[in-house]
């Protein structure tokens, strides 16, 4: 990514205009305009996210809610992006490895730390009341129970769903996203996410808080790079990785992954969904997500992932660019494998991926994105019988349990071997636009 000059101390400012235009009309809240991006949630929502949302009832009509989702388009991670800031001047080519060290060991073996430092482990330091241990822990069992299915909930489901969004989709295309290492970057979004769930609890020295707060300064870096780069048009897009997005990313990996989940046909007791929630707020709380778009019940999240999910803008042509690498990020996986058969399986991996994602986003939708009719989308139903018996089976808690750790034990064996010559970047900060400037020489 182009490194981009800004002040040492602050974010760049991009304004937004006094005022704008959506349909010819200006649009404006309690605290000003509000970037076209947006879409009235009760009367102008795009097409797809009808069926997207049918799971989860009508969008929060919240006033609270709704303010700090408006408001949050235009509000990055004033934490986050301090400290980042703080690593392109004052730190002066030693704050990655000064942040790695307050990480990995705390900041209080860092003597005299910088007040960005300090200021941004002084938050995430402190483990909220309302933090529930054993319902994360029963999240994360949850997720990893479903075995297989697990890969096309996120994949189908959770990455699929934000392409179909333009306002996110342009920022993972502009961010480098189509270089041709899209397998790469779900290697790496899958290393996240086992982190998480092999952390059970997320507790503070555990690999999946690392993970979680290296993604967040990792997305300071690029928002900092984004609001410099004079292609980023602030009055249509807001900041880039707002607090909306953000929060809109945490629900996708609970609710985005209960909605295909149930799509396929498995069935999640209320408790089982309240620990899935519980588990992503916590993790939201940690990657910088304000803590009046972390609702604290399964309900409350649904009607917050409807009205974001509600709001947002329809596909483009970047959308269309996304689902397409998605579809086909297998080839970089199979392209080593001898003659045919690396192109069948990755023909194959290619269809079922089309399907699940047609079963799951809806025709609407992967029409917009361009997802081609695949025989894959009548497997969920096909396997309606298989799966329900599989159901009754996840009942008993002690198959669950052991469900999980098998499948735990399946996916940390593919991230080992994924990255046994390499580290993801959110781990060096390699790749970031401050490289060079915020890491240890």
């Amino acid at each position: 990514m182009p490194e981009n000059k800004m002040p040492e101390n602050k974010m760049p400012e991009n304004k937004m205009p006094e005022n704008k235009m959506e349909d010819g009309m200006a649009v404006f809240d309690d605290n000003g305009p509000v970037p076209t991006r947006w879409r009235d949630p009760d009367h102008d929502p795009a097409p797809w996210t009808l069926h997207l949302t049918r799971h989860f009832g009508e969008p929060s009509r919240d006033p609270v809610r709704r303010a700090a989702v408006r408001r949050g388009l235009t509000k990055g991670d004033p934490l986050a992006d301090d400290l980042v800031a703080w690593m392109a001047g004052p730190a002066k080519g030693k704050g990655w490895r000064l942040f790695d060290q307050a990480l990995t060991k705390g900041i209080a073996t860092i003597e005299e730390p910088a007040p960005e430092l300090a200021a941004f482990f002084a938050r995430i330091d402190r483990r909220p009341d309302w933090v529930r241990d054993d319902l994360m822990r029963l999240g994360c069992e949850v997720a990893l129970s479903t075995g297989p299915l697990l890969r096309y909930a996120l994949g189908s489901g959770t990455l699929m769903v934000g392409y179909c969004s333009s306002a996110i989709a342009r920022v993972l295309v502009m961010t480098g996203a189509l270089n041709g290492r899209t397998y790469k970057r779900l290697e790496e979004t899958g290393k996240f996410a086992v982190d998480i769930f092999a952390s059970g609890t997320v507790g503070r020295f555990s690999a999946g808080f690392a993970s979680a707060v290296r993604v967040r300064v990792m997305h300071a870096m690029v928002r900092r790079s984004l609001v410099g780069d004079p292609r980023w048009q602030a009055a249509a897009w807001g900041t880039p990785i707002n607090q909306a997005d953000m929060a809109a990313t945490a629900l996708a990996f609970s609710l985005g992954m209960i909605g295909p989940l149930i799509d396929i046909g498995l069935t999640m007791s209320l408790w089982e969904r309240e620990g899935v929630v519980q588990l992503w707020r916590y993790v939201g709380y940690i990657m910088g997500v304000d803590e009046d778009l972390l609702p604290d019940s399964y309900d409350q999240a649904a009607a917050l992932f409807s009205l974001l999910v509600r709001s947002q803008p329809d596909a483009d042509d970047d959308s269309r660019s996304l689902s397409t690498a998605l579809l086909g990020a297998g080839r970089e996986a199979l392209q080593g494998l001898p003659g045919r058969l690396g192109t069948v399986l990755a023909d194959l991996d290619a269809a079922s991926y089309a399907g699940f994602s047609r079963h799951i986003i809806g025709k609407t939708a992967a029409d917009t994105l361009g997802i081609p009719d695949s025989r894959w989308q009548w497997v969920p139903k096909a396997a309606r019988p298989v799966i329900a018996a599989y159901n009754g089976l996840r009942r008993v808690p002690l198959v669950r349990e052991r469900a999980a750790r098998l499948r735990l034990r399946q996916l940390e064996g593919q991230i080992e071997r994924a990255f046994a010559t390499r580290k993801p970047p959110f781990e060096t900060g390699e790749g970031s636009p401050l490289k060079g400037q915020g890491k240890a020489g």
